[in-house]
């Protein structure tokens, strides 16, 4: 089968490798330029549940990331805006680790040097002018035609595949920015990752190495736009916020960016189109998910194509399968969100109490560990 994947980041790589190595003829169109690893890492980082890490391994590409960008963390731990903290980790289920930070532009060099390998034809810096969909045909800028059976759109959240096949969009803003910062600290630091939830937002760290950690810290979009403008402003906020929980710290960069939810009406069209991971769903990245269900949504297109049924017949049961998992993530998202955020004693009350049932009741708490880290 001839597949076309428009979007060569880390779910629609993944997803060309994976059909490759399951036989298809795939072609990958980029409009940027391929993703390169150099020197310290780059704010755009991911935190890949332990099923996830296991996925890439088995496709043979979590091997050739960079040592030095990627780093497994073992714990995670949550606290409310009453000081309830509940800690998991790995070892409660007989894990090795609860998942790993990746940088983004490290795990897409890998995945492209290996659809190299595998002779997925690779196309950078090219865009897509015309979709010809009834005909099953793109026009490329290079005047190039190219023809497929299935076309996977996984171009974004601004996706050009979902708009050529009229997929209407449903979503809001969150009228919140996420800062991210890259930090050296003095102090050892554990390979676990946190979130401390506030009235004006959480703050979390992902562990970067011993001596190093993303801190990301979540606020109105007025009140981090009044103060992006100012590096000393941004770096004394950050340093307020994190100094009591990590010591002593400096901050080399940041950046920041609006959180919206935002999902697609349909995930497939014209029984040869079908949109996976940002083009299909935007979530709320307070839990780290938004990469991880893209993965997912590979491996059930993938499992769904496998399964000798007619490709029309498989993006309708994909459809079906990941859109009920990805909208209840979606809605989880949006509990937490504004229900740790809450100012009113009942919803308080109730999130306090729930982190204290979860810590004594060690089976619920087995349960809910396997579920975030994606195993049985």
């Amino acid at each position: 089968m001839q597949i076309v994947v428009i979007g060569g980041g880390m779910v629609g790589a993944s997803a060309a490798l994976a059909f490759a190595q399951s036989g298809h003829d795939v072609t990958v169109i980029e409009a940027g330029k391929p993703a390169t690893s150099t020197g310290d890492w780059d704010l755009r980082i991911s935190s890949i549940h332990q099923r996830n890490v296991a996925w890439l391994n088995e496709l043979g590409v979590w091997v050739d990331v960079r040592p030095e960008r990627r780093f497994c963390y073992t714990d995670l731990a949550v606290e409310c805006r009453d000081g309830i903290r509940v800690n998991f980790a790995a070892s409660e289920v007989n894990a090795e680790a609860l998942g790993a930070m990746v940088e983004n532009n490290a795990l897409q060099q890998s995945l492209w040097q290996l659809l190299n390998q595998h002779g997925v034809r690779c196309l950078s810096s090219t865009r897509v002018v015309n979709m010809q969909l009834p005909a099953q045909r793109v026009e490329l800028d290079t005047g190039e035609q190219l023809p497929y059976d299935l076309l996977v759109g996984a171009d974004g959240s601004n996706s050009q595949v979902a708009k050529a096949a009229g997929i209407a969009m449903r979503g809001w803003d969150y009228d919140m920015r996420c800062l991210l910062a890259i930090a050296d600290v003095s102090e050892p630091i554990q390979p676990a990752t946190w979130e401390v939830f506030r009235e004006a937002g959480p703050f979390a760290l992902l562990p970067l190495g011993t001596h190093q950690a993303c801190l990301i810290d979540y606020r109105s979009e007025q009140e981090w736009q009044q103060l992006s403008g100012d590096a000393q402003q941004v770096h004394r906020a950050l340093y307020e916020t994190f100094a009591p929980h990590i010591g002593d710290h400096k901050v080399s960069r940041f950046a920041s960016f609006p959180l919206r939810r935002q999902r697609a009406l349909r995930y497939h069209a014209h029984n040869s189109v079908v949109l996976i991971g940002d083009a299909a769903h935007s979530i709320h990245p307070l839990a780290g998910q938004g990469v991880n269900i893209g993965f997912a949504d590979v491996q059930e297109l993938l499992s769904q194509l496998n399964d000798q049924q007619p490709v029309a017949a498989a993006l309708r049961a994909y459809e079906r399968a990941r859109e009920r998992e990805n909208q209840q993530m979606m809605r989880a998202m949006d509990a937490i969100h504004f229900g740790f955020r809450s100012q009113h004693l009942v919803p308080r009350a109730l999130i306090a109490s729930g982190l204290v049932l979860v810590d004594r009741v060690k089976p619920l708490k087995r349960a809910l560990i396997k579920q975030a880290i994606g195993i049985k």
